[in-house]
């Protein structure tokens, strides 16, 4: 039998954005920005959104990605509009499958998109 231990994180200030913890986990997917080279193809791996907020992101992945890695994303918040697309994000930290990223690069229109679908996601746990 194996044990795990849990280690718990307490915070002394709080967050920088507020997050919303997503019910049903969308699907994003990622791509290494560093190995964007002219003559290399870039690589996308897929992953799952857990929760989010407009400067970042907790999400579920078995890509091979490390605290300090820059990523790029593309997050399907909804079938019916395109998606958000984060220029660039760095990886934060890691537990096993599960990654913290932080937001560097996002547009105004995606960092609209991400307003809309948190105050949504909001107003639906309500």
């Amino acid at each position: 039998m194996q044990t795990t231990q849990s280690t718990r994180i307490t915070r002394t200030k709080p967050r920088r954005y507020p997050r919303v913890r997503i019910l049903t986990p969308f699907s994003c997917s990622l791509s290494s920005v560093s190995a964007r080279w002219w003559f290399r193809k870039s690589v996308h791996d897929v992953g799952l959104v857990h929760d989010l907020s407009t400067g970042g992101v907790c999400l579920s992945t078995d890509a091979p990605i490390e605290p300090g890695d820059q990523v790029s994303l593309t997050l399907r918040l909804s079938k019916s509009a395109p998606p958000a697309e984060v220029t660039v994000a760095i990886v934060c930290w890691r537990n096993q499958q599960f990654h913290g990223l932080a937001f560097r690069m996002v547009s105004e229109s995606a960092s609209r998109q991400l307003a809309a679908y948190m105050t949504a996601t909001e107003r639906e746990e309500e």
